[in-house]
């Protein structure tokens, strides 16, 4: 009689496909590396001469990859998040009860604000697209997204609906960016 032993199972790791907004935010560090190279490259061979315009223009492209990465992030793990209580009997988005907004502060402490249950298409929209905690706030206060050309308390960047409008194109630069930015090449 023999005895058959048991067939081990191969410890494999399954390979798991990034999503789109990883993907994105590889394809844009690796455009921010690719023009500092770029840049450091120019610099090494004109021994440190660059032209006052295509220094802030550099300057811009790269303040905005960084703006676009950092805004990626906050959409990959939202700085807040939504808590729903429905209707007991229901289970609609239509009948929300209430709508709470959940976030933890600089002293890690958790906090809860309570929202009107109109806003949750449009924080979920927002919290997706990575606005930050203040952008939310005045969210929840003024019931839309606003925008502004520069910066302003709680509004959101101009570029960052036109960046939205070109359904994230990587080579786009936002027209109204450089307002926003506001870099002085001294």
């Amino acid at each position: 009689m023999t005895a058959r032993r048991p067939r081990r199972a191969t410890n494999t790791l399954v390979r798991r496909q990034a999503t789109p907004k990883e993907r994105q935010l590889i394809h844009l560090l690796a455009n921010l590396g690719c023009s500092l190279v770029r840049y450091g490259m120019e610099h090494a061979n004109t021994k440190g001469i660059i032209s006052a315009p295509e220094r802030k223009s550099l300057a811009e492209h790269h303040n905005l990859r960084l703006q676009q990465i950092r805004r990626i992030e906050r959409s990959l793990e939202p700085v807040a998040t939504l808590k729903r209580v429905y209707f007991r009997s229901e289970l609609s988005p239509r009948n929300l009860k209430s709508l709470k907004l959940l976030w933890v502060d600089e002293d890690n402490k958790s906090r809860v604000k309570r929202v009107a249950p109109e806003l949750d298409e449009i924080l979920s929209e927002a919290l997706d697209q990575g606005d930050t905690l203040k952008q939310i706030f005045h969210i929840t206060e003024v019931g839309e997204r606003q925008f502004a050309l520069t910066l302003e308390k709680g509004k959101v960047p101009l570029w960052v609906k036109e960046w939205e409008e070109s359904e994230y194109e990587i080579d786009f630069f936002p027209p109204s960016f450089s307002a926003w930015a506001n870099i002085v090449d001294d």
